[in-house]
């Protein structure tokens, strides 16, 4: 069975976005920041190639009619620069990939919320594996929904930056935006 699956690329003035949206759900099932194009379509072609299953395939297009896509993209884009928080499904996306594992570390990161943070030990310890930090660490790292599953708001024990798939930098730098954002909502 082939999986259609239609790709686009936005820019910001944070950062880009490779963006994978499901055609059979509409769904956004992938979401890699960057900022050169080419090499982000090339590791989204590696990384379908790698999960492809005996009984399905992925077809991935570029994405030429956005009309259907259009108000996930905007949204997309508002995420990114972190205008405001969005409401939730703002973005219809799914957990295409993943691990039972994964998939239960990455719905927990949907629950810490914009502006806060939280520590791999804590998500280790709200799905019932308190000593599985390290693990959770490496499930926020093959997190394929940028921003969507808020890894960037996950820090070390001791309340620092640690590793982010997309550079430290950019994590500190969406962190800022956050804070920023919380704080001027809050005097709304």
């Amino acid at each position: 069975m082939k999986e259609l699956l239609y790709y686009t690329f936005i820019e910001t003035e944070v950062t880009g976005a490779f963006l994978v949206f499901r055609e059979k759900t509409q769904n956004l099932v992938f979401a890699s920041l960057g900022n050169d194009k080419l090499f982000l379509l090339g590791k989204v072609e590696g990384f379908l190639k790698k999960h492809e299953k005996q009984d399905t395939m992925y077809d991935l297009r570029e994405l030429k009619e956005a009309e259907t896509y259009k108000k996930s993209i905007e949204n997309y884009t508002i995420c990114l620069e972190n205008k405001m928080p969005l409401p939730s499904g703002a973005i219809p996306f799914e957990f295409l990939f993943g691990t039972d594992f994964q998939r239960k570390v990455w719905n927990e990161l949907l629950n810490v919320e914009h502006g806060h943070v939280a520590t791999y030990g804590d998500i280790a310890k709200r799905i019932g594996k308190p000593t599985a930090a390290r693990s959770v660490g490496r499930a926020c790292g093959s997190n394929n929904l940028a921003l969507l599953v808020p890894c960037h708001r996950i820090v070390g024990s001791n309340r620092k930056l640690t590793g982010y798939k997309w550079s430290c930098k950019l994590k500190e730098q969406l962190l800022n935006n956050e804070k920023e954002n919380s704080l001027s909502l809050s005097r709304l």
